[in-house]
């Protein structure tokens, strides 16, 4: 570190990374940073910690006293100063890694009696001079303003915040090996708040009050990245933050790919889920859950008929047969319907119905949903006729009217509507506002429709299919990834619903284009959206959680908790593609540990032996719903959905050898 004219502290490293801190008659403020010579924001002249009346909302920034040479990249700072009748005293330790993009701050704070009302802020600017968002899933994304107290149920400990054409972008978060946001210790009392133009990102701690006799220590990151969009930025982020937190994936091993499988054939041959001529109940625990889930019983068929080829049993073909039937009578197919083509999604088992109420929640027809399902009627089709010479027309038919139908359901912006309404004929129509039961939402991310397309395009040649993928993937770079916000998957959730299972299905499309097509920037932007998903796993094992925590996320932002999920979509195959594409062994260490997450969670005797638990801990304490509240509880059993979607990847990536089958 040196002292220039003008006497500030300027500390710099080998990266391109310099912090220029004032020197002012009150002390040391934390002054200017540059990346690659350019200023980060608005120089921060008042001081290096903010505390901050939780009451009345006053602010005081402290500047440091006196300061401790380390070397040219490390300094440490210090002070004290009176509030009320404690005596606070800090230290800030700056230092500034060489050869990455960062900067470290660890604070270190006391108090020498209790204190109340005031809690303690850090940021690293005060001004603005430029415009800025902010994303932290699953509470934020794109946003101008974020305030969180507490913090949970985040992935990697860092918000995302970013100037708008990503010119400028970093990671602003705590240090891998901190306790961070632990609810049984004072690290649990911990927030994050920014609004754009107003409040500069912060982290605050104290709002229930600082303890005597406690060193709090808070040791945060910046991590920059020039690289001047999204597609570079994210991947530059999330390997120097990989490099900088030494990250690795941690062991573990629940038992392997074959016997997983094993356990999840035994159990879907005899299960009491299995309804002769319908399909299989979706899941067991939730009593709003009692139904066939339409909108993945094609591949279910799929999957089945998989089975028969590799063993012959008759029992697996019969099932198929009988659920690719049962589906054709959800679908609307009469010609005068403003709806024709469209399938209904779920058969309510106890009233005996089709319906897309999902739950009750948000009712209406799925075309992302419609998609998918039209897909696997598409792929069954062809495997049925490939391998048997039967052709069953009437799957085939069904399948073109729902992607017809999809396929008008466009919006104007290219997107496609998450849910569009129907006349409400199960229940009472309102007496008012009735208009918005008879609309398309807006557009959601496409994590089911986009890939399926050009699968639906290749199997049937229209080129409607081909041109309605070129504006779709246009919809998802220019509305969805720009803005790195992936949302409305989970169709009993309104279509703005931040979650992280879309970004997989968009992740496949790439990968698929790039097979098809060799095309270097559709790989790039697959592993920028696995990057950005990574940012949303839980990069360690939390303490004070016994279950597995590794790479499992937040399922979604309204009903919160820490699931590995393989929802509807290729996650675990997607990453060895990635690995096999990149080289780059972290992808298939992810792949594995997210298997192992999954198995982990199975189900191994019983009436439900192989299928998986909804979430793998609950560490914030957020479900409530059956039973008392405990940061390891599994909650409902699912025979579909992440259970199937991961068997059916294990078949695809060739994990289940020929002679497991005999």
């Amino acid at each position: 570190m040196t002292l220039d004219a003008a006497c500030a502290l300027v500390l710099q490293n080998n990266a391109g990374v310099k912090w220029t801190f004032s020197k002012r008659p009150g002390g040391y403020a934390f002054g200017s940073i540059y990346v690659n010579d350019v200023l980060v924001e608005a120089p921060l002249e008042s001081g290096l910690l903010l505390i901050r009346n939780s009451t009345t909302g006053r602010q005081r920034w402290l500047c440091a006293t006196s300061y401790e040479h380390v070397d040219q990249t490390t300094g440490r700072f210090s002070g004290e100063t009176k509030i009320d009748a404690a005596t606070l005293g800090f230290q800030a330790m700056v230092s500034l890694p060489q050869d990455l993009l960062v900067a470290q701050i660890e604070y270190r704070f006391s108090v020498d009696q209790d204190l109340s009302g005031w809690e303690v802020c850090f940021a690293y600017h005060a001004d603005f001079a430029h415009s800025w968002s902010g994303h932290v899933y699953p509470l934020a994304e794109d946003a101008k303003a974020i305030a969180e107290h507490p913090l949970t149920y985040v992935g990697v400990p860092s918000v995302l915040l970013h100037r708008s054409d990503f010119s400028l972008a970093l990671l602003y978060g705590f240090d891998l090996q901190f306790d961070y946001l632990n609810p049984t210790t004072w690290t649990g009392d911990c927030g994050f708040f920014f609004t754009d133009g107003a409040v500069p990102p912060q982290f605050r701690v104290g709002k229930d009050g600082l303890r005597a006799g406690i060193e709090y220590v808070f040791p945060l990151q910046l991590i920059f990245s020039r690289a001047g969009d999204v597609v570079k930025a994210i991947p530059s982020l999330v390997q120097q933050w990989i490099a900088l937190n030494q990250f690795a994936v941690e062991p573990l091993h629940v038992r392997d790919a074959e016997e997983a499988f094993r356990l999840f054939i035994e159990g879907r041959r005899s299960t009491s889920l299995w309804n002769p001529g319908i399909g299989y109940q979706l899941e067991e625990g939730d009593p709003e859950a009692r139904f066939v889930y339409m909108g993945e019983q094609p591949l279910s068929a799929y999957f089945e008929y998989l089975l028969y080829e590799m063993t012959g049993d008759p029992l697996w073909r019969q099932r198929c047969f009988e659920q690719m039937d049962f589906v054709l009578k959800s679908q609307d197919t009469d010609l005068a319907s403003l709806n024709y083509g469209v399938f209904h999604t779920a058969f309510d088992l106890g009233k005996r119905v089709f319906d897309s109420d999902d739950r009750g929640s948000n009712v209406g027809f799925k075309p992302d949903l419609n998609a998918y399902l039209s897909r696997y009627l598409l792929m069954t089709w062809r495997r049925v006729k490939d391998h048997e010479g039967l052709d069953r027309q009437d799957w085939y038919r069904a399948a073109v009217r729902a992607a017809y139908w999809v396929l008008r359901q466009r919006n104007v912006d290219d997107g496609l509507p998450q849910v569009v309404r129907y006349p409400f004929v199960y229940m009472e129509r309102p007496d008012d506002d009735t208009d918005k039961y008879f609309h398309k939402s807006i557009s959601s991310t496409p994590g089911r429709a986009l890939p399926a397309m050009p699968i639906i395009y290749a199997i049937t040649g229209d080129e409607r299919f081909n041109d309605f993928t070129e504006a779709l993937e246009s919809f998802v770079s220019r509305d969805v990834e720009s803005h790195c916000r992936f949302t409305g998957h989970h169709p009993d959730l309104p279509p703005d619903e931040l979650e992280e299972a879309s970004i997989w299905g968009i992740i496949e499309y790439w990968l698929d284009k790039y097979d098809r097509t060799g095309n270097r920037e559709c790989l790039a932007r697959a592993v920028a959206d696995a990057y950005l998903s990574f940012l949303w796993w839980c990069p360690k094992q939390l303490s004070w959680v016994k279950n597995p925590t590794q790479c499992a996320s937040a399922e979604q932002q309204h009903y919160l908790q820490y699931s590995i999920y393989c929802y509807q979509n290729r996650k675990v195959q997607c990453l060895w593609r990635l690995h096999e594409h990149t080289g780059d062994p972290l992808f298939r260490q992810l792949c594995e540990r997210v298997l192992q997450g999954l198995f982990w969670t199975q189900i191994t005797e019983g009436d439900l032996t192989g299928a998986t638990h909804e979430r793998i801990a609950d560490p914030w304490l957020a479900r409530s719903d059956y039973g008392e509240p405990e940061f390891n509880s599994l909650g409902t059993i699912y025979m579909g959905e992440q259970s199937l979607d991961c068997m059916l990847q294990l078949l695809e990536m060739g994990r289940i050898s020929e002679e497991f089958f005999g």
